[in-house]
């Protein structure tokens, strides 16, 4: 790699997992563009992709315990905002919560879920913060923890089993970081993909219209448009697959042919059969869930699941 110092933090972590000798990398942050979000949304509305529509029937469904289990008159902070789907139901079984802040990497998607999430509940302040929720700088942790500070009570929210992208380890760290970031007792309400069969948990991430595949291929469009690769997708192919030993849902983008690819003027090789790994969702048991928020500054107010026992909503409170 050239001098690094020509280069900035997201394009070192670009080159650095291509350049990856043993398994070649992208951070599934990078997925995240608008057209990324879209297609995450496209994604969550087909059959075979249960943990959004299961998510949100339990918050439905659970909506009067969640009511009289969380503080009224809270802020909300959400990280990795999304669509609005799943903060529309949440909102809706809390006690009249004053304020909104929203987390999201994709500025564009960011600013217009908050537009449209204002106009929906116009007794809720809404502020967006475009930063990278798992990499947050000093100065903008500085700027969230005084937002924070206007409320007595905050509430975070973090749906979707986005913690099962974490290694384990870096999970257990991202949640020490909310647990401070949300300061003692204060509350977390988290989703977690459980454990279940192989081919459910497989199909979710093969789904027939080919969503999955697109927005897989997406981050190699993505580098192309903002980080001067030449990508050629056509030669790339989606696989997704759990890895048993892992308890983990891998995603790779496999090259079909041996190749070259530019990027940021260096020169990436890919022989036939070599995969960029683009993701993982880890998948866990409730007792392992557990032992990880022990270990976090959290403590297990409440737990939630559906009834085929394929998701899990937990209230947390920090310790």
């Amino acid at each position: 790699m050239k001098d690094s110092k020509k280069y900035s933090i997201e394009e070192i972590d670009i080159l650095k997992g291509l350049k990856n000798k043993n398994q070649k990398t992208i951070n599934s942050k990078f997925f995240y563009n608008k057209r990324g979000s879209i297609l995450f949304d496209k994604i969550t509305k087909q059959t075979e992709y249960y943990p959004t529509k299961t998510e949100i029937d339990i918050l439905i469904k659970q909506k009067l315990n969640i009511s009289k289990l969380l503080p009224e008159a809270a802020t909300i902070i959400e990280f990795g905002s999304g669509s609005n789907k799943k903060i529309t139901n949440f909102v809706k079984a809390l006690k009249n919560p004053k304020r909104y802040f929203p987390v999201d990497i994709s500025r564009e998607y960011l600013l217009s879920n908050s537009e449209e999430f204002a106009k929906a509940f116009p007794n809720i302040k809404v502020e967006p913060i475009c930063i990278d929720f798992v990499n947050i700088k000093p100065n903008e942790k500085k700027r969230i923890e005084s937002m924070l500070k206007v409320s007595e009570d905050v509430i975070g929210f973090f749906p979707g089993s986005t913690i099962g992208n974490f290694e384990p380890n870096n999970a257990q760290n991202l949640l020490k970081n909310f647990s401070k970031l949300l300061d003692k007792k204060n509350h977390l309400v988290i989703g977690v993909d459980l454990l279940k069969k192989k081919e459910i948990l497989e199909n979710a991430y093969n789904d027939k219209c080919g969503y999955t595949a697109e927005f897989n291929a997406n981050v190699l469009k993505r580098l192309n448009k903002e980080f001067s690769a030449n990508f050629n997708f056509s030669e790339f192919r989606h696989y997704a697959f759990f890895n048993k030993s892992k308890s983990r849902i891998e995603m790779h983008l496999i090259s079909n042919i041996n190749q070259s690819v530019d990027i940021l003027n260096e020169t990436i090789y890919f022989k036939k059969g070599e995969s960029i790994h683009t993701e993982n969702s880890y998948k866990y048991s409730q007792d392992v869930f557990e032992d990880l928020i022990s270990k976090s500054g959290f403590v297990k107010k409440s737990l939630f699941t559906d009834s085929n026992n394929f998701f899990a909503v937990y209230l947390l409170e920090v310790v």
